[in-house]
């Protein structure tokens, strides 16, 4: 009797437990299990997702030719968080300005302009601007576009601005000279709001100028620069005005020799100068 209670019990447990052979056939199946959930899908990458942005804005703008419906869809984007469109959007800002307003060349697609450098970027948004709506448009274009490059690159507006100034002081101060007196120590809104950078960039475009028939230009530049004591000063300031100091001397000989009928740049002057400190007494 115990026996069979015995084969009965093993019977049972095989039944309930694992089943009749290896086959697993005769298992009895559990009431109430719960099967196994499925994984739900993997959430694409987020760079997938800024591509995506990307590749869609370029779309647009390359078919329609819709700058501002690019710019809107990326504006979406960041509103909904998407990371790394700030310099997509910036660039969309750059591109409307240039389409729209800088009457730009109309094949500049915003594949185009993500190819090209910063400063390159700036000469094309100054580029057209007529003389009279030189310093209006600087204000509007210019200044948004150096603020959008220093919130990417700390720094970088300065550079900017520098190179782009000094290049066109080269050919002509025409130009710069309109900057600098927008950026004087009484203007209510500069364009170069610090002191040190206003003397820094005015006298690298002077010194760069190889017009020789700009002396009254370059007395203008002078005029915009802060005077000696004016704000804070600091070790670079007492040097900067110590150079505009020396920059006064080269105009005033610049204007003599000038007088005598011998028209010079200034960095002529200049560099004779330093010629002559540098040549060694017997």
């Amino acid at each position: 009797m115990t026996g069979s209670c015995g084969l009965l019990c093993v019977r049972a447990l095989r039944e309930v437990g694992g089943g009749a052979g290896r086959s697993g056939r005769g298992r009895v199946p559990v009431r109430g299990a719960a099967r196994a959930a499925p994984l739900p899908p993997a959430d694409p990458p987020v760079s997938l997702l800024t591509d995506w942005y990307l590749s869609r804005a370029e779309d647009i703008d390359s078919c329609s030719r819709q700058v501002d419906c690019a710019l809107s869809l990326v504006r979406l984007g960041k509103e909904r968080e998407v990371p790394g469109l700030e310099v997509l959007g910036d660039d969309l800002v750059t591109l409307e300005t240039l389409v729209y307003e800088a009457s730009c060349e109309l094949s500049l697609t915003l594949r185009d302009l993500r190819q090209l450098r910063d400063i390159d970027k700036l000469r094309l948004l100054m580029k057209n601007s007529p003389a009279e709506r030189y310093v209006k448009n600087a204000y509007q274009w210019m200044v948004p576009f150096l603020h959008r490059c220093e919130s990417q690159d700390a720094g970088s507006a300065d550079a900017l601005l520098r190179e782009y100034l000094v290049t066109l002081a080269k050919e002509d101060l025409t130009l710069p000279l309109k900057i600098f007196q927008h950026s004087k120590p009484d203007c209510q809104q500069k364009i170069i709001g610090d002191h040190d950078q206003l003397m820094s960039m005015a006298l690298e475009c002077v010194y760069s100028c190889e017009r020789d028939d700009q002396l009254s230009l370059c007395y203008d530049v002078l005029e915009c620069l802060p005077q000696r004591g004016f704000g804070t000063e600091t070790s670079l300031t007492r040097t900067l005005h110590d150079q505009v100091d020396k920059l006064e001397k080269h105009l005033s000989v610049a204007e003599v020799l000038e007088k005598h009928g011998l028209q010079k740049p200034i960095s002529y002057v200049r560099n004779s100068q330093s010629s002559r400190e540098e040549r060694p007494t017997s």
